[in-house]
């Protein structure tokens, strides 16, 4: 993960302040420095969210053995996916007869979307067709989590480098890290783009059939900033 860390000095104060920990009668002061910290990283994903969609008429099948092809034909497109249907609405249709319509996604690795519509189409049958509503390369939360908790990490580190640098500045000072406040949003991901990408590896997909597929690898950038105070208490000269 490619990351860029900048720190600001905003300001430095002294504040009166009473210790606990000192003598007693003895008069403290805080001395604070505080910075900004931003960092940024890259999120990369090398899954697609996969949606798709079963319509079929029910026969004489029943609901469990229509449960089974389903999740038979869901198999047959990836068989590594973990598959979750989604969606499942029943109604009659003009010859009196159940036509059912599910959905369900999974997250497939991108080495497993070439084929994905020729699969599709070795699943379905008449009165049976399995399709795919759309491939998106969004990064999943879980990944976004991830890269989350580094930048923390990072703001963390660069924190402690702070105070360490402050120190070595001055010598015999005791500073340390009194407060780290995430005050900055991660960058949400820019919509258009994602759609432009997912229509694109729709597109891509529809087109090359068993022959081919989209493999586009997206990376999403994220930041995270911090308003960090460094302290230490400072005795006050006697009266």
């Amino acid at each position: 993960m490619n990351r860029l860390v900048v720190a600001t000095i905003a300001f430095l104060c002294l504040i009166p302040l009473a210790s606990a920990e000192m003598p007693k009668g003895q008069r403290m002061m805080h001395d604070q420095v505080v910075l900004n910290l931003t960092t940024e990283g890259w999120v990369q994903t090398d899954t697609a969210k996969v949606s798709v969609f079963v319509d079929l008429v029910q026969q004489q099948e029943t609901p469990e053995e229509l449960k089974k092809r389903i999740d038979d034909s869901l198999v047959s497109l990836a068989k590594d996916a973990e598959w979750r249907v989604t969606s499942s609405n029943q109604r009659l249709d003009q010859t009196g007869l159940n036509r059912w319509y599910v959905t369900a996604e999974a997250r497939v690795h991108e080495s497993l979307l070439p084929g994905l519509q020729d699969r599709a189409k070795s699943a379905s049958s008449p009165g049976y067709k399995v399709g795919i509503s759309f491939v998106d390369f969004t990064p999943s939360l879980a990944e976004f989590e991830k890269l989350r908790a580094d930048l923390r990490s990072d703001i963390y580190k660069q924190a402690v480098a702070e105070v360490e640098r402050l120190n070595a500045v001055l010598p015999g000072s005791d500073y340390h890290v009194q407060k780290v406040d995430f005050v900055q949003q991660y960058a949400a991901p820019r919509m258009e783009n994602m759609r432009a990408q997912t229509m694109m590896v729709k597109s891509q997909a529809d087109e090359a059939g068993s022959g081919g597929g989209a493999q586009l690898v997206v990376s999403v950038n994220q930041s995270l900033s911090a308003q960090v105070v460094l302290g230490r208490a400072v005795p006050l000269p006697a009266q």
